[in-house]
């Protein structure tokens, strides 16, 4: 993992780049679990987001970081959803054609919602039986057609995009005691634990997965 030490004012440069691209989700009060638990929870409504997820905030800052030779390249990614959509979609703000692997598996929602936020500037291939077959192959093309590729997670630039997310929260509540975020590849935890680190310590992160 990409270590983000003395990075964090990069999330702030971030959150610049991103406030005319994303939603400013709401951060709101949800008063069962509160009831439930004799505490205040309040959820931040990433669903609600332009592709129903915050991985549009680490796509787009990578992508739009790229100089102009690596946008004329055109650029690749592997994911079998949320991250697609967050590349399509910063594919076609951007003006820059992409290709996005999917596994052949991928529900057929998954991937119209890919080719309608990517429009002509994208195509999308389906091959590989899981995510791993996915990736290998969109690894290998990325490396013979000298295009740029765009990891889900692993990368200084998507782990900043995703730590606004900890940005509009603390801009809403100061003092929060815990954060309980999902991990999957880790880039959201990377940049939000990241964010928070350094501007409320004292909260503390949680990370969870399914079991």
């Amino acid at each position: 993992m990409v270590s983000l030490l003395n990075q964090q004012i990069n999330i702030n440069q971030a959150h610049l780049v991103l406030k005319n691209v994303v939603l400013k989700t709401p951060l709101q009060f949800h008063r069962k679990l509160s009831d439930k638990f004799g505490c205040e929870v309040y959820l931040k409504r990433e669903d609600l987001q332009v592709v129903r997820s915050y991985k549009i905030r680490g796509a787009y800052n990578l992508i739009q970081s790229l100089n102009e030779e690596e946008r004329q390249r055109g650029v690749v990614c592997a994911s079998a959803g949320n991250h697609a959509q967050g590349v399509a979609f910063s594919c076609k703000l951007l003006q820059i054609k992409g290709a996005v692997y999917m596994p052949a598996i991928t529900p057929k929602q998954k991937i119209t919602q890919v080719k309608m936020f990517g429009g002509d500037w994208i195509e999308v291939v389906l091959i590989g039986d899981t995510f791993d077959d996915c990736q290998a192959h969109a690894l290998e093309f990325t490396e013979k057609n000298n295009f740029v590729f765009i990891p889900p997670f692993n990368h200084v630039k998507i782990m900043e995009g995703q730590g606004t997310v900890g940005k509009e929260i603390l801009e809403e509540q100061s003092n929060i005691d815990f954060v309980f975020v999902p991990v999957g590849g880790g880039g959201l935890s990377a940049g939000l634990g990241s964010y928070f680190q350094t501007y409320s310590p004292k909260t503390k992160i949680i990370g969870v997965e399914p079991q």
